[in-house]
């Protein structure tokens, strides 16, 4: 908290932090950048901090901070997508916005909103400005691998304006510092946390599921989009079946890829065995997790996801993609395995492997919430960000 004197008396006054993320939802969905915003505005020591938020109207993330008494500040012109038009646009209305509320501090969240909001925070004279990686914005190759270069740029241009930049993962930390987008020391990783109290049991979340116990359940909660490549889980789940018709399959989430998983499964008559779930609210996918018996993710690239990180709290063993900083949650033959992001046929053999092992099931899975519980909570993510939030 700040001290001011006035008239010889010592004045506390809160330290007014503007978040700054692109969009409130990703296509309809909750994802990592909204569920981290939400986190760090709601948590934050009330006493020391004062909370606003700014991102694109409309979605998920707007709800939620309203229903906790949060500010939300509606920037109209954000766009995801390159605009030059709208981004300028967008320039101006942080500028003025920053300008006027007098921030103390000004965080950034996403690649659009990091770069922008950044330039904003410097051109109002901002001296306490931050970024959040949350995965760099050149690891999406399909939607801007002909931009890397470009955008390599634009951050570094950012990182210009930047007090500290703050890594999910030390391999964001990594590939940031392989770019040359800022010396070391204006690197710092704090790594995400969730909290964790789900009430429910297995037998709730399997009859919720409609699943029967005769089988091993294995489970995918993400968006049906290309980073998560959710066919490559499906894939993996048509030839488990052949040789295990009981096991079941779960999918959660919606998105782009939704149809094309959907038909995925129909013509190859495996609605017996795949449920496409679709999207489901954060509270209610924290239920079904206690429903699987493993957890799988198949992402082609990540920072530090959520996704993992719950799953290791609800006890289960992880088959995932070495991508990003998975590797930073998943000890190899520990609490779960690491599979090469392109081989379909890794990826059976580690599932199979825990089907045919099911004590390894259990032992993974207390190892895991071990870990889970040593590094990974968000009690220990906000006193980080507390504690750097503070620094004069």
């Amino acid at each position: 908290m700040k001290n001011f004197v006035q008239k010889g008396i010592i004045l506390n006054k809160k330290i007014k932090t503007l978040q700054i993320i692109t969009l409130s939802e990703w296509y309809g969905q909750w994802s990592g950048p909204q569920q981290f915003c939400f986190d760090l505005a709601k948590n934050l020591n009330k006493n020391e901090f004062k909370v606003e938020v700014a991102c694109k109207p409309g979605g998920i993330l707007i709800e939620k901070l309203k229903e906790i008494g949060i500010k939300v500040h509606p920037i109209n012109s954000f766009r995801r997508g390159i605009s030059p038009i709208n981004d300028f646009r967008t320039l101006i209305s942080l500028y003025n916005l920053i300008k006027k509320e007098k921030y103390d501090i000004v965080h950034c969240h996403s690649t659009k909103a990091g770069i922008l909001g950044r330039i904003a925070a410097k051109l109002a004279g901002i001296k306490k400005i931050y970024f959040t990686t949350h995965g760099w914005g050149f690891y999406n190759r399909e939607e801007y691998g002909w931009l890397e270069n470009f955008l390599v740029l634009l951050e570094k241009i950012a990182a210009e304006c930047s007090t500290r930049i703050i890594c999910v993962s030390e391999n964001d930390k990594k590939e940031g510092l392989k770019r040359k987008i800022a010396k070391e020391d204006k690197f710092l990783v704090i790594k995400n946390g969730v909290e964790w109290e789900v009430k429910g049991s297995r037998e709730e979340a399997r009859e919720k599921l409609k699943v029967k116990n005769d089988g091993v359940v294995f489970g995918m909660v993400g968006r049906l989009a290309y980073q998560k490549n959710p066919l490559m889980f499906l894939k993996a789940a048509k030839e488990i079946i052949k040789k295990y018709p009981k096991t079941k399959f779960i999918l959660i989430g919606g998105g782009l890829l939704f149809q094309e998983c959907e038909n995925f499964i129909k013509e190859n008559k495996l609605r017996k065995n795949i449920f496409l779930l679709g999207e489901k609210s954060p509270e209610e996918t924290h239920q079904l997790l206690l429903g699987f018996d493993v957890f799988v993710l198949t992402s082609k690239y990540e920072g530090l996801p959520f996704a993992i990180i719950e799953a290791i709290f609800a006890g289960l063993p992880i088959v995932a993609t070495n991508v990003g900083g998975v590797s930073e949650l998943i000890k190899d033959n520990k609490n779960g395995f690491l599979v090469n992001s392109n081989s379909i046929e890794e990826l059976v053999q580690k599932m199979i492997y825990l089907i045919e092992n099911p004590v390894k099931i259990k032992e993974m899975g207390e190892e895991g919430q071990k870990i889970a519980k040593e590094n990974f909570t968000l009690d220990k993510m906000i006193k980080n960000y507390e504690e750097l939030y503070s620094i004069i």
